[in-house]
Order: structure tokens, then sequence, then C-alpha cells
């Protein structure tokens, strides 16, 4: 069997696409056979399709409790206008009722809930193309998209002459030949948006479609084989830098931004300035935590928290306003996210639906906007509904923007008017012209407006992991990849901690009484709360997807709870080892009191100081 050397990937986002080229289809069937026994045991969320481990009581993407029933989940995928041959009362009825059902799901479930509405398709050219699922039409009504210059709703007849029209059109960012990035309509992207150019294998391309298609574990499994090709041995190469922790952003500013394609892939080593420590990986993880948290502050600039219900990050379209070297920090912390990619650790943070289809290439459609601000969403839903010409009239919209600018430094705020297309200021929005004013603002809102910020958080994030190894998953799955599970599991932590005692393999009566004090207070806790502990004892509030099995100093969340007895009086960790140490307490009302200090020490605090011992 042929060996690939790391450095072949490690010469810039025109070569990484031939890392794929070290697939190869035993590993694939292993895959396949290697867990078909786990999948029998998965069970499915009624409102995503999840496949989630037994022991899950709640869907890892969307947090669907395993009991709740699919008969009575919202059906999210029944069009509209299959009720036109009705009478209007059953229509209206019809329409009544799926909207409500709809509005019973939360963003979050409302985002797993499409995540498999769009699936590559690979072509015997070597290309790849995006194809809509059968039997899952994006509705009318709250779904709806751009259907070109028509502003009615479309009849049945029309639907089955126009086809794929009456459906949401999906948009994907490619480069143009300026090397710009612009939406194209999904299924014109072609050659632009294959997986591999030319001297790239053919067979290559299918097999990522193919594992595209597995379960979320086995995808997991092949990601992880895939990054370790790539990782550089300590002994060929290595990068060590010291960071201040009041000039967090500066200093890792400059020691990141002047590494080279290979360097990235290096293992890293970071220390914080007068705390030296022995890094199995702890600081490592902090570091990453603590950059990652001011790089996304609202109040940096870079970023802003979405007007929807679930408060992610979004590009700031103003950033520049903000930050005079606002494109420089772009491309550091998307060296920095693919960095947590690339060694499998987690980031605080949650990206907005948009953003992360747009680091997969995923289609975007206009219902993606409902993710950035819903207010808007809204309001946009109903003009494109509207048929009335006096009330479109009276809104007085023309085809242009206006954006506020509001300033950190204390100067005052600016607002610009932004042109949709040439002389917009003087164009009226009408029934007529509705449709395109639409179609621009939402490409305005999705792309353009953030076009230059996003190029280089993308091209950052793929110099260090290669864009095909993360496009075998969806959307979603990319999430709980790069942010992990959102809650802290005690009986997962407790069947994969390891336990020294003072005595090693002898614990005394006391010992097994405190450890098991220990955990019976953990299950009081509140999710919040044990969060807070797990960023005392490991460096990171997060548990990754696969759980608190994984361990190892390559892993995000290597979580391996060391729980030590000893004499002092209050916990102490060591998040370079991701351990815990605590006393030996002769009653179990001093063990809250102790684990709730431990939960609200200062080093929880993504912004204070961790200690490392």
């Amino acid at each position: 069997m042929p060996t690939y050397s790391a450095k072949t990937c490690l010469t810039g986002i025109s070569h990484h696409v031939e890392l794929i080229s070290s697939i190869y289809v035993d590993s694939l069937t292993s895959l396949r056979s290697g867990s078909s026994f786990m999948e029998q045991q998965l069970w499915k969320c009624s409102v995503c399709s999840f496949s989630n481990v037994p022991d899950k009581t709640n869907c890892d993407l969307c947090q669907t409790t395993r009991e709740a029933k699919k008969s009575k989940i919202p059906s999210l995928w029944r069009p509209l206008f299959q009720a036109a041959a009705k009478t209007d009362q059953a229509s209206a009825k019809l329409r009544g009722r799926t909207k409500s059902e709809e509005q019973q799901l939360n963003k979050v479930q409302l985002a797993a809930a499409r995540r498999n509405l769009w699936r590559r398709e690979a072509l015997p050219t070597g290309e790849v193309r995006w194809v809509r699922l059968p039997g899952r039409p994006h509705t009318q009504d709250n779904h709806t998209a751009i259907l070109g210059d028509d502003s009615s709703s479309p009849s049945p007849d029309m639907c089955s002459s126009r086809g794929s029209s009456c459906m949401s059109v999906g948009y994907v960012r490619v480069r143009d030949s300026t090397g710009r990035l612009v939406l194209n309509e999904s299924d014109q992207v072609g050659g632009a948006h294959r997986l591999a150019p030319r001297r790239f294998g053919l067979a290559s391309a299918a097999l990522v479609v193919e594992v595209s298609k597995m379960p979320f574990l086995n995808k997991l499994k092949w990601y992880s084989m895939e990054i370790h090709r790539l990782w550089v041995p300590w002994e060929l190469g290595h990068v060590e830098f010291v960071v201040r922790r009041d000039h967090l952003v500066e200093d890792s500013l400059l020691h990141v931004m002047r590494l080279s394609p290979e360097q990235l892939r290096q293992r890293w080593r970071v220390s914080f300035m007068g705390e030296p420590a022995l890094d199995a990986g702890g600081v490592l993880r902090e570091w990453i935590s603590l950059l990652v948290v001011e790089l996304f502050d609202p109040s940096f600039g870079l970023f802003v928290s979405t007007a929807s219900s679930n408060h992610c990050a979004w590009v700031n379209s103003m950033s520049g306003a903000h930050q005079v070297r606002h494109l420089e920090y772009f491309s550091l912390i998307g060296r920095v996210v693919g960095k947590a990619l690339f060694e499998e650790q987690l980031v605080p943070v949650h990206f907005t639906v948009p953003l992360l289809k747009h680091v997969l290439g995923v289609p975007i459609s206009f219902s993606d906007l409902q993710f950035l601000d819903d207010e808007l969403y809204q309001s946009l839903v109903w003009l494109k509904q509207c048929s009335n010409p006096d009330d479109v009239d009276a809104l007085m919209l023309d085809f242009s923007v206006t954006r506020t600018t509001q300033r950190q430094d204390g100067k005052p705020i600016t607002t610009e008017t932004v042109p949709l297309a040439p002389g917009g200021e003087s164009i009226a929005v009408t029934v007529v012209n509705k449709a395109a004013y639409l179609d621009l603002l939402f490409q305005y809102h999705i792309l353009d407006s953030v076009s230059y910020q996003l190029l280089m958080f993308l091209a950052a994030i793929y110099s260090v992991v290669p864009e095909e190894l993360l496009k075998v998953f969806d959307y979603k799955e990319l999430e709980l990849l790069l942010c992990g599970v959102p809650t802290v599991d005690v009986d997962d932590w407790k069947r994969h901690a390891q336990v020294a005692y003072l005595v090693e393999n002898t614990p005394t009566r006391l010992e097994l009484q405190n450890v098991s004090w220990f955990w019976a207070v953990l299950d009081t806790f509140t999710n919040e709360q044990r969060a807070k502990l797990l960023q005392f004892v490991t460096g990171s509030s997060r548990v990754p997807a696969q759980g608190f099995k994984v361990r190892g100093t390559s892993m995000a969340a290597a979580i391996r709870d060391h729980v030590e007895c000893r004499h002092s009086s209050a916990p102490t960790a060591a998040s370079n080892r991701s351990s815990c140490r605590f006393a030996r307490w002769s009653t179990c009302t001093r063990v809250p009191t102790r684990a709730s200090t431990a939960s609200t020490c200062p080093s929880t605090n993504p912004r204070a100081r961790c200690t490392h011992i």
C-alpha cells in the first residue's frame, strides 16, 4: 500500500485537494463493516433523522427528546400548493395548520431538520453537482425563495411545467474570474464547484460523496484518519510561541500570521508568559478558547450576534469601521478555527446557519435569512406574498439599503446608503419588480455585504484543513464537530473517568464514598455549572461529539477526569492533563461547597487567568 507524506498537502489552497488521493477503498469497507453492529443500536431523531448512540436521551443535533413521537412532529415538507385542488376553505385550513405546526419548532430544530435537503452527486466527469432530495420539496409561504419575476403563487400545473423552479432557489458561493466570492445558482456551478481538479483521480470524488452518505460516527472516523495523515511528526518540525494574556490578540496575530502553510499543520506548543506548564493539550485548548471568545466578541467588531432566537455568530458587514486591520483578523480567526478542526478541538462559539453553509459550500436559500434576522425575514416574506400594488407602494422602498455604523471609539454614528443595483436609490420597488428587489436584497445580506471578510476567513480555514475533508459533513454535523454537544452528561463523564487514590488500586471506604458524593453533587448541578466545572478541569467547557470517551492530547476535549484524593482543602485542576484533585472529606456536606467553588473559580471564566499545575 503506498504511503503519502504530509508535505504533499502543504502547498496552499490550490493543492490541498490532493489529499483525497490517499483515500483507500478498503478503509471505506472497514468503516461500513466495523460499525454495522453499532448502527443497529443507534436511534434516529424524529425531527432531524440524526443517528444517536443508545445512551443519549436527547438528539445531539437538535436536542429533541428520544421519546418524541414522529406522529406529533410537524410535517416540514408538505407543499402548500398540493391543497390548490381542494376548496378555498380546505386550502386555508391546511395553510394555517402547516404554519402553526412549523412554529412549534425552534430555530435549532428547524435548521437540523433541513440539513439533508441538498446532497452532492458525483458525475462520471469528476464534477460534483448539487441535487435536492426527492420527496422533500420546499413549501411556499414561510419557506419560499425567489421564483423569478412571477410574484403570484404558482398553481399545481405551473409547478409541474416549471419543475424545480417551484422550489426555493439554492445559491452556492463560488469564486469568479477576479477571485471574489459570488453567488451562483446551485445547478449552474458545474466545474467551478468540482471537488477536485483534473489531475485528481475521478474515483476519489465519488468516494468523498459516498462517505458523506454515511452516519456521522463513520464520517468522524474517516475524517480523523485523513487528518492524522496530514500531521507532521513533532521531530520533523513543530511550532512554539509565547503570548501575554493581556495582549492575547496582538501576540497571537504576530505569531500565527507569519507561519508557513507547512507550519500550520505542525504541532503547536503555546504557553502564557510567566506561566510555565507542561502542555499535554490543555494550554493549547485554553489559548484557542480565549482567542476565539475575544475575536468573536461583538465589541471587537468582527462578528455580530444574529437578530434571531438562536443568537449565533455572523460576519459584521461594518467590521472595517471597527478594526483597521479587520481582514488580517479574519485571516487570523480562520487559521485558529482551522487549527481547532485540524487538532479536533472545540471552540466556544456557534456559527449561524448561513456561515456554516458558506464553510461547506452548501446551497443557501432565501429562508436562511431567518437565521440572521428573523424580523427582516418575516417582513420580506410578507412583501413577497403581497399582491396589492398600493400596499407595496406605501412602503416607499427603493433598490438600496442603509447601513448604520455605531463605532466603539466614541465617534458619532454614521449612515451609508448602498445601492443594490446601479442607480438603485432612484428605482422604486413596485409589485412588478419586487421579485428582483428581494433577490438582490437576499444576495446582499447573505454574501455581498461580507464577501471580502468571508473570503479571508474561508481561505484561512482551508489553508489548515483541506476543504474536501469538511465537505463529507452537513452543516449541522460540522457544528457538532466544531462546537461539541451542548449538554454535559454526568453518566457519560462518570463512565469514562479514571480515578486515582492515595494508594493505587486500594481505595479506602472513605475515598470510595467521596467519589460517590462527587458524582451525586454533579447530578444536582445545572448544565451551566457542569460546563464551568468542565472548564476548570479540562480548559474547555464543551464535550466532543464522541463524548467523554475521547482522550489523548490531540483531541479538543481530552476528557480524562483524573480524580486524585489528597489532603488539600479545595479542589485544584491541571487542565494540561485534564485532571481534578480534591481532598478527602469526612462528611458529604462539604462536597457541594467545594465542587461549587471549583465551578465558579476565576479559571472558569474565559477572560480570566487559569492556573496550570
